[in-house]
């Protein structure tokens, strides 16, 4: 099978085992709405605010072995606020077909050409952090309806548009346990916690109201600084 891959994404924290805190359950399910059911195309919506870790889920599912053994071919793109069809068109092509960009030419109806490329493949399209319903309408008709098991996997911190492609996957805030667990890991890596320091470390989680992206950001901040008594009780005055 042919896997080809997005060399760049905007993970905002490692997708590790180890450091992957929260979801496993969710990855697992999101395997099975991929890789299992209707041999239709479907269209598989994760829905969550922003900081929640939908794009780290997303590229941790995609770089599955078992997802990418299941496809013929893959392509991860950003969509955001402000988007060109025809980039998207041309990044996803560049990528279902392996060419570089100086292989495909200017004139050439880039579009259409996807279409031909993905027809009778079984392929996973991930358009992460899709802002409106609009840049769905503009794309869909170029994602072949062939029942080979095909699947369009979609990030959106906009529940409306979720709806409007799927049943939305709700993606939820990290527990304070979980939260202190993936701040313990950031900082503190392999290493156990200062009993001193525990207290203020899970109020320093607490506070970051189960957003992996703010204890993430919380941490590299206090990684840098030397992890004595007094820099706990700073962090702990942090605010979102």
């Amino acid at each position: 099978m042919e896997n080809i891959e997005l060399t760049t994404s905007r993970c905002y924290f490692s997708s590790n085992d180890e450091e992957f805190v929260g979801f496993k359950e969710d990855v697992k399910q999101i395997i099975k709405k991929l890789t299992r059911g209707t041999k239709e195309r479907e269209v598989i919506s994760i829905v969550g605010m922003a900081g929640l870790g939908k794009t780290t889920l997303a590229r941790k599912v995609y770089n599955n072995h078992s997802v990418a053994d299941h496809f013929d071919v893959r392509a991860f793109c950003i969509v955001s606020q402000t988007y060109s069809i025809r980039k998207l068109l041309f990044e996803i092509l560049k990528q279902a077909t392996g060419e570089k960009r100086d292989m495909i030419k200017e004139d050439e109806d880039v579009a259409d050409t996807l279409r031909k490329a993905l027809y009778c493949k079984r392929y996973l399209i991930v358009l992460d952090d899709m802002w409106n319903y609009e840049a769905w309408e503009d794309l869909q008709s170029w994602f072949p309806c062939v029942e080979t098991g095909s699947r369009i996997m979609v990030t959106t911190c906009v529940q409306e548009v979720a709806i409007k492609m799927s049943d939305p996957y709700l993606l939820r805030f990290l527990t304070d346990e979980e939260s202190w667990e993936l701040l313990q890991k950031k900082v503190f890596k392999c290493e156990g916690v200062p009993l001193e320091l525990e207290k203020a470390g899970f109020e320093v989680a607490r506070n970051c109201k189960g957003l992996p992206l703010v204890i993430v950001l919380n941490a590299g901040i206090i990684a840098q600084k030397v992890l004595s008594k007094w820099i706990w009780p700073k962090a702990r005055q942090m605010q979102i």
